[in-house]
């Protein structure tokens, strides 16, 4: 006779409830992760690369030291913001913090312009400008005052620097018409 996984209810051991904390820790890197990207020149497919790589560290880490009692779809699905959300999380925080210190300054042409969706929180819609930056599409977005004027706009002049990594940091970004 087989012994069955007990059904699932909060908090139902220790290492559930590890896990439920570091998943939210993990929400909350992976949002700053975000912001960090916005200012990030790198390439999408490399931050998949890069999340995947987590993704199977953390899930091989949980089925082999911990003791949970989540089915493989939900320790899949922790997996992927628990390992994932810290690898891209990390790889974008150290390549920020230890850039270099020298700041190159280069004109780029716009490709695209346009506005995000307005948010409930927001009263306008935020404008951005899609720059070919050596080869990568980057979208830069700015302050709602171009909301209505950034289609007037065909260069954008960055300063950026060399992160750790070899991915580009926008430490200024400033619309040229």
């Amino acid at each position: 006779m087989t012994k069955k996984r007990p059904i699932n209810k909060l908090y139902n051991n220790k290492s559930d409830r590890i896990l439920h904390i570091l998943f939210l820790i993990c929400i909350a890197l992976t949002i700053w992760g975000i912001i960090i990207y916005r200012l990030t020149i790198i390439d999408t497919k490399t931050l998949f690369i890069i999340t995947s790589i987590g993704t199977a560290f953390a899930f091989i880490t949980i089925q082999r030291f911990l003791k949970i009692s989540y089915a493989i779809f939900w320790i899949l699905f922790i997996s992927i913001a628990v390992g994932g959300g810290t690898f891209y999380f990390s790889t974008l925080f150290f390549n920020q913090c230890f850039a270099d210190k020298e700041t190159i300054t280069k004109e780029f042409k716009i490709i695209e312009t346009g506005n995000l969706a307005r948010g409930r929180r927001s009263n306008c819609s935020q404008p951005f400008a899609v720059v070919d930056f050596n080869g990568t599409e980057k979208q830069l977005v700015f302050y709602c005052d171009y909301e209505k004027t950034i289609k007037n706009f065909s260069k954008v002049l960055l300063s950026y620097k060399n992160g750790l990594f070899g991915f580009d940091i926008i430490e200024t970004k400033e619309l040229r018409p």
